[in-house]
């Protein structure tokens, strides 16, 4: 694990310039590695490492700006500031920074084999767990579309930490032409550290795990990294949060009775982006967090089985199978005026179901000290005669299947999957039926 620069040496004759870096005004330079080298690197340790990417051929950016400074026009371009004009490397070294320094070779990347063979290139670079400093300024055009699913593949494969990506907007103070002809006391170009925009992407990474995996954690940890947010808006992000791992917890650990509907928060209406522009991922995601938020409601039974179909949906079939099954006993205890909370009543429900289907004997059950089943087996045999047959058949089925796949048993899987989401569909339509009877 190291902390390492990557940037990226273009083939243009640069002019001398001042970059401006957060409230830090370099001294006049002619590479912006220079100035943000020497602002970012400079308590940097021998482990660590400033890497640049310059390409080969005798127009590439080594023979051009690595190995040396002096071009045709170069008078043109500021040599009354520099009157023997040296390449990177050279400036580099001058710094007498204590971290590696290292130049790596590149193609052009015109073909798109050449364009993953800089990707296996960066790839080789990083180890386990860096963090990350990138440079952007000088690359060329196509460098910025690598760059953000470059960092999303390190993050999966390599665990690597990003801490900024940075771009000298030396255009912003115009044409070549125009920029030799300003003091250079004058001449400053502003760095624009675009980490921001970068973490739409981690947003969106955390939004998706918590809607089709119910895992809350990146999320909530976005939601923790943001700064500069204003006390209000953090006041009402805490609500959010609290909605987000109740629901995470709950469907991590298959507990019905946890699925709360959350409160009423109008995400969107909430985040202000003239005050917070960092949140404007979070505002934009925010219908669709809505949606999942306020889909749970106050009843076990509707829970359960919605649970089971988003389960279902994100190819989580255990966990579906586990929720139906536990909605379903709740659904019959509920029949029963049962306690649902009661660990022995809901364990009594199988041996109702199967005594309704004839597949057990009352007798077989009677009593066993057991005062309150002996009191009230009959009446809930009575109530299971009002209740269809095959859904009483489907849900022996489904806590068969329950069993089979929790015991690491393979059973007929196509059978399950091919049968469960209608057996899913009839348990919820009867539940409709109910309530609105």
């Amino acid at each position: 694990m190291a902390k390492k620069f990557l940037s990226f040496l273009g083939t243009n004759a640069y002019l001398h310039t001042r970059y401006q870096i957060n409230d830090h005004i370099s001294e006049p330079v002619r590479y912006v590695q220079e100035a943000l080298v020497k602002y970012l690197c400079k308590d940097w340790n021998k482990n660590d490492k400033i890497i640049i990417f310059a390409t080969t051929g005798e127009s590439g950016s080594i023979k051009k700006n690595w190995e040396n400074g002096r071009f045709n026009n170069f008078d043109d371009f500021g040599l009354e500031y520099e009157p023997e004009p040296k390449g990177l490397k050279e400036k580099l070294k001058d710094l007498g920074l204590v971290c590696q320094i290292e130049m790596v070779p590149i193609p052009d990347g015109i073909e798109e084999n050449e364009i993953w063979k800089i990707i296996e290139i960066i790839d080789e670079m990083i180890e386990r767990e860096d963090k990350l400093f990138i440079d952007i300024t000088h690359s060329f055009r196509y460098i910025p579309m690598i760059i953000p699913s470059m960092l999303t593949f390190l993050k999966a494969t390599k665990g690597i930490k990003l801490h900024s990506i940075h771009y000298g907007a030396f255009e912003a103070l115009g044409i070549p032409q125009e920029i030799k002809n300003i003091p250079l006391e004058d001449r400053i170009a502003p760095v624009r550290e675009l980490t921001e925009i970068y973490k739409m992407i981690e947003w969106s990474e955390a939004a998706n795990a918590f809607l089709q995996y119910g895992s809350g954690k990146r999320l909530i940890e976005q939601i923790d990294k943001a700064e500069k947010i204003d006390k209000k808006t953090r006041n009402f992000l805490n609500p959010l949060k609290n909605s987000i791992e109740k629901i995470d917890e709950a469907l991590k650990f298959n507990n019905v009775t946890e699925l709360k509907k959350a409160d009423n928060l109008k995400i969107e209406k909430k985040i202000k982006l003239e005050k917070t522009p960092n949140l404007f991922a979070l505002k934009k995601l925010s219908p669709k967090l809505e949606e999942y938020l306020y889909q749970w409601s106050d009843d076990e039974v509707e829970n359960g089985l919605m649970a089971a179909e988003w389960c279902l949906k994100n190819d989580r079939f255990a966990q579906a199978l586990t929720f139906a099954q536990e909605a379903m006993i709740s659904y019959f205890c509920d029949i029963f005026d049962w306690d649902k909370s009661n660990k022995n009543h809901r364990l009594a429900v199988n041996f109702m179901v199967k005594i309704a289907l004839g597949k057990e004997e009352l007798e077989k059950h009677a009593s066993n000290g057991d005062s309150w089943f002996d009191s009230t087996k009959h009446n809930a045999l009575d109530k299971l005669k009002n209740v269809d047959r095959k859904i009483l058949e489907n849900f022996l089925e489904v806590s068969g299947w329950r069993n089979t796949i929790n015991h690491a048993k393979r059973g007929d899987r196509t059978h399950m999957q091919k049968e469960f989401p209608s057996i899913l569909q009839n348990f919820k339509n009867v539940i409709v039926g109910t309530q609105n009877a």
